[in-house]
């Protein structure tokens, strides 16, 4: 009897042991994957906000570039309409 109450308590204590190096690495392994997908989030977000300003910024220049074009060609048109003073002829 005394034998078993032994061998008991070594295989409880075993148990113990791998249970606990269980929990402690799935500990490990959840604080890495949490730890990984926030950093990838946070690449990914700067990443897609930096691509989203230099889109914004090219179509503003763009949009600059027709504009002044526009600005330019209706200029012209406008200067043809007008009246010319009899001096400048």
């Amino acid at each position: 009897m005394k034998y078993f109450i032994l061998f008991l308590t070594a295989i409880y204590a075993t148990a113990c042991a791998t249970v606990g190096a269980v929990i402690d690495g799935g500990k490990d392994l959840g604080t890495s994957v949490i730890d990984s997908s926030v950093k990838t989030a946070g690449n990914l977000t700067a990443a897609a906000l930096n691509d989203v300003s230099n889109v914004v910024s090219t179509v503003a220049d763009a949009t600059q570039d027709v504009v002044d074009v526009v600005v330019e060609n209706v200029d012209k048109q406008t200067d043809e309409l007008q009246d010319k003073p009899k001096g400048d002829e």
